[in-house]
């Protein structure tokens, strides 16, 4: 019986001790209470958080360890004891190298970290203004280039990183995204839809990243080279960008509301000639160029200079601008226990644009929540999140928001009559354009511990987009031929679940890490769209009320899947010596049965130097860390049935088969001749890459360092080659393209002031280079000439050259005199063209063939003209200062970007005359330059930079395909001020309110540039051409207050 009960005794004492609640509190050194500490039984892998008050609960018996970290502390270890209350009192430092980094579906230690990562906190890019944090990103990371080049509300930069290998011969003002390889973005551990960062796929022009409030990330880390990136693979090759969102933590409900208010106005317009000067160099120019029978039939805007009707003195770019305005509104709500936490966020963000009718609004709302269950030995984390986006997009058009182009632009001397003003403005106060688009992100992830060190997780996710734009042009702007409108729908969805085994153990000095894995998901989209054309009224706005002939309807309806194994090994040896390896197999639909899978591996070394006994507890040097990689990515191709031939059902639609509905009585099922070959050996395009990196810390985090050397080369690119015209088909995609991109990322910062001086400086300093090749193309590497929207072809894919190379006739200056015109010796002819011989006053270009003749009219291989100049930045990074003295900060904020040259087509298109009709009166009715501020050749002996100006049909020698109009890309911007004032503690106590803060932000705050013709460097479509009508880059003043109670 005594046994009987001892052992009873003993039993029910090990329950106690098993199910004890260890309790405890953090605070700094001055007695402060930390909240937000994560605390973590090292023993048991239990974790959980402090409250604000600073205390904490975690399960826990005598013997075991718990461990303290919070960011901006040295993290602190100690035993429980038999005293069930622990204090910890962290230490303050600069230092980050405890600081978790995200490295796909892990964290790890920055300290530990073998592969190249950039990081940025979500309190960077709280309350900045702007739609989607992408554009938030730019300056901020090394190695991640963003260019805002379009002012548009809702509109989506380009993001790439470590430069671009997307190669495609075809080209559009219109489909400027895809000169841009954009990385893939993972929320919460999902990777999003990658088909919806191509371009405005949905039909609206949206930014899907607009839906995401920017108020709700907790961090972002960019994961730049294969070893961190292959993880992911087959999506990996232009790399990862992992953002967290906020979550709940311990403590009593805690609500957070921000809201900022502000205006945007434009920036100064392109320079015009106004009103009288306009009229006598117009009058100059013609008295040199016309007889005097010519004189006979002068317009009478000219002539009759007192008549009101001419005596105007009109700018026309005021007419599509306004000013305009931005709101945002947060509220959050979070708190939680020991084992259960929330955090509830609902965000609005409305921006009415600079010019006429555009804007963007968005709803968004979010819930992260987080429950332990099974004796706290599962964890249950649901993600629901949901945004509301709408539109107003103007014209219609991103990339020319603003019907002026250099040959359509009004003379000034034209009064702005309530007719004219209406037709000018007809597409914005007439049309109807509204885009709307909405998106369901649902995720479950499960965490079970099974025993020390060994977890399994389960995740599961649902993804739905949905968009729809209605449009409407009234007949008044169709040249009276009846309204149009057009309806289109797009819906896509994504299921996804992943299952992974994670295993750490510590073993003496031995420390390893291993990763088995599995995923799937199953991808559908489609769309509808029907148009109405010559409709019989305006009032009529929708399809159903056309008449049955003029109507045209189509939709589509896909489906992909995939699925994926994947691994990944890590081990370091005494915290010294470190190794990263990891693989991952891809299946996917979209490839035919000889390459559906694909393999990427991946390994990483590291070496910290710092942990040597010849360096160890250096007092300056705090960390030395090299470390070196090597892996293998990949692409998908877009198209989901290449492995498949297609067909056109009915009416073919396409050249040879148009209008072949029947054959012998019977529907005629036709071959899609244009891009309807099977493709079953198509195999995927791999990407490999080395990184050499070092890591360096001083002074315990008061400078830091960061530098990495890369060279990334694609191959086996996916081309689409064009076929003989014996095959019957028109093209067929191949693994034909590589493209290389070397460079450097190079990241430092620095506490400029020691801890102890009253005023705090940090700054940030990021820069990265890289050099964009094209190392392979089709046909035995032969130039390809890009087809793109103009007669004069300025872009060619060649090897050697970087990606989108300019095809360009060199300029040598003008000829002033009939001498100076090349003389043929064989011929004795002197240098000609395809409009006769060069004249006096014409551009010289030059004869890089040795003919003596510049065929101008070749939009194709042209021997007389050369791959030259580079649209893509070589240069780009950011600097970032925040001074801080007691409750006041205040941030400076600059970007820039070096080694990009632009092609200044609006330029060319003001004097070659382009337009279609009268020349005479073509150059009468339109504004001009003032040529009198130019060096224009004039006549013979005048030794001038400008060619002639002739009023006279096309001038060829102003062909925009020349270098005379390529201009120097680079700026620096000083991109934003921010003050901020907080409360001080002991006045918001008073108010039972936490936390007060006053914010005031200036955007766009001035600009440097080197080109003089260029109103703005940086707003410039992503092929390196300035048109002269895509959406300005605004002025934001903003004003801000933030609370917390």
């Amino acid at each position: 019986m005594k046994k009987t009960v001892l052992f009873l005794s003993v039993f029910l004492m090990s329950l106690t001790a098993m199910s004890q609640q260890i309790t405890g509190s953090v605070r700094d050194k001055k007695g402060k209470q930390l909240s937000g500490v994560t605390i973590k039984n090292v023993t048991t892998s239990n974790s959980t958080q402090t409250d604000d008050q600073g205390n904490f609960k975690i399960p826990g018996k005598p013997g075991e360890i718990l461990e303290a970290r919070s960011i901006g502390f040295e993290p602190l270890k100690k035993p429980i004891t038999s005293d069930v209350k622990i204090t910890f009192i962290l230490n303050e430092t600069l230092s980050t190298l405890d600081e978790a980094v995200v490295i796909g579906y892990q964290t790890v230690s920055r300290k530990k970290a073998t592969a190249a990562i950039s990081s940025i906190s979500g309190k960077d890019l709280e309350n900045l203004p702007a739609a989607s944090f992408d554009m938030l990103l730019q300056g901020r990371l090394a190695g991640v280039n963003v260019q805002n080049f379009s002012g548009a509300p809702g509109a989506s930069p380009t993001l790439s990183v470590r430069g671009t290998s997307a190669v495609s011969l075809n080209y559009s003002n219109d489909d400027y995204y895809n000169v841009i390889s954009s990385p893939l973005y993972v929320i919460d551990g999902v990777p999003q839809p990658t088909e919806q960062f191509v371009g405005p796929n949905t039909g609206t022009g949206t930014n899907y990243l607009a839906g995401l409030n920017p108020n709700d990330i907790e961090s972002i880390d960019v994961l730049r080279d294969a070893s961190a990136a292959a993880i992911y693979g087959s999506r990996a090759a232009n790399g990862v960008i992992m953002i967290t969102t906020k979550k709940g933590r311990n403590g009593d409900p805690r609500i957070m509301v921000t809201g900022y208010t502000g205006l945007t106005e434009r920036p100064e317009l392109r320079e015009v000639t106004l009103g009288r000067t306009e009229r006598n160099q117009k009058m100059k120019i013609l008295q040199n160029q016309l007889t005097t029978n010519d004189f006979r039939y002068l317009p009478m805007m000219l002539t009759d200079s007192l008549n009101p009707a001419f005596n105007g003195n009109t700018d026309w770019q005021d007419l599509f601008y306004q000013k305009g305005r931005i709101n945002n509104a947060d509220l959050s709500v979070s708190g939680g226990t020991a084992l259960s936490s929330y955090r509830f966020s609902g965000n609005f963000y409305d921006e009415k644009g600079i010019i006429k009718a555009t804007g963007f609004t968005r709803y968004t709302g979010r819930l992260n929540m987080s429950s332990k269950a099974i004796n706290e030995r599962l964890t249950i984390n649901p993600i629901v999140s949901y945004s509301y986006n709408k539109r107003a997009r103007g014209s219609g058009s991103d990339n020319s928001p603003i019907s002026l182009s250099a040959g359509s632009m009004p003379s000034s001397l034209l009064t702005l009559s309530d007719s004219k003003r209406q037709y000018m403005l007809g597409s914005y106060d007439s049309s109807l354009d509204n885009n709307e688009s909405n998106n369901l992100n649902t995720n479950l992830n499960l965490i079970l511990n099974i025993l020390p060190g060994l977890t399994l997780t389960s995740q599961s996710a649902y993804i739905k987009d949905m968009a729809n734009r209605a449009y409407n042009r009234p007949s008044a702007l169709l040249s009276g031929e009846g309204n149009y409108s057009s309806a289109f729908s797009y819906e896509s969805s994504q299921v996804r679940t992943s299952n992974f085994l994670n295993y750490s153990t510590q073993l003496k000095k031995h420390s390893l890490s291993v990763l088995l894995g599995q995923e799937a998901e199953k991808n559908k989209f489609q769309s509808i769209s029907a148009w109405g054309a010559q409709g019989v009224s305006d009032q009529i706005k929708v399809v159903n009320g056309f008449l049955q002939n003029n109507i045209g309807a189509n939709s589509d309806l896909q489906k992909w899947s995939q699925l994926s194994y994947l691994g990944r090994l890590s081990y370091d040896f005494d915290s010294k010596y470190l190794f990263s390896g990891a693989v991952r197999a891809d299946g996917s639909s979209r490839f035919g049965e000889n390459n559906k899978w694909g393999y990427f591996p991946s390994a990483s070394l590291g070496w910290i130097l710092t942990e040597e006994e010849f360096l160890k507890n250096n007092p300056l040097l705090t960390l030395l860390k090299i470390r070196g990689s090597y892996g293998l990515t990949g692409s998908l191709p877009t198209s989901n049935y290449l492995q498949y031939n297609l067909y056109n059902v009915n009416n073919g639609g396409y050249q040879g088969n148009d209008g072949a509905t029947s054959y012998n009585g019977q529907v005629a099922i036709t071959p899609n001749f244009q891009n309807g070959v099977a493709q079953r050996n198509l195999s995927w395009e791999r990407n490999r890459q080395w990184n050499i990196g070092l890591d360096m810390e001083f002074a315990k985090g008061r400078f830091t360092g960061m530098i990495d050397f890369f060279n990334k080369e694609n191959y086996d690119g996916l081309f689409d080659v064009m076929l003989p015209v014996t095959s019957g088909y028109d093209y067929a995609k191949t693994n034909s393209v590589g493209v290389r991109n070397s460079g450097v990322d190079i990241q430092l910062s620095a506490d400029v002031f020691p801890r102890t001086a009253a005023l705090s400086w940090r700054s940030n300093l990021n820069l990265s280079y890289v050099k964009n090749r094209i190392m392979n193309l089709p046909n035995g590497g032969r130039d390809m000439v890009m087809d793109g929207d103009r007669f004069d072809k300025s872009h060619i894919l060649s090897v050697g050259s970087p990606i989108n190379a300019f095809y360009l006739y060199q300029t040598l200056g003008v000829f002033s005199t009939k001498d100076d015109i090349p003389v043929n010796p064989y011929t004795g002819e002197l240098y000609r063209n395809s409009n006769g011989t060069f004249n006096p006053g014409d551009f010289h270009f030059a004869d890089l063939d040795g003919d003596y003749f510049t065929d101008v009219f070749n939009s194709g291989i042209n021997p007389d003209k050369t791959a030259i100049g580079d649209p893509n930045f070589k240069w780009t990074g950011g600097w970032n200062n925040v001074f801080a003295y007691k409750d006041f900060s205040l941030t400076l904020f600059f970007t820039y970007g070096f080694g990009r040259d632009v092609l200044n087509l609006f330029e060319a298109d003001q004097f070659n005359n382009s337009t279609s009709g009268d020349a005479t009166y073509n150059f009468v009715q339109y504004s001009i330059r003032d040529l009198d501020k130019l060096d224009i050749w004039r006549q013979p002996g005048d030794q001038a930079e400008y060619a002639k100006y002739d009023i006279g049909s096309y001038r060829y020698y102003y062909t925009a395909a020349q270098t005379f109009f390529l201009e120097n890309g680079s700026y620096v911007r000083f991109k934003n001020i921010i003050m901020s004032y907080n409360v001080p503690e002991k006045i918001t106590k008073r108010w039972n309110i936490s936390k007060v803060r006053f914010f005031g932000i200036l955007d766009n705050v001035a600009r440097w540039q080197k080109s003089k013709r260029l109103p703005d460097a940086e707003a410039v479509n992503p092929y390196g051409e300035y048109n002269g009508g895509g959406y300005p880059i605004p002025r934001k003043y903003t004003l801000g207050l933030e609370l917390t109670f």
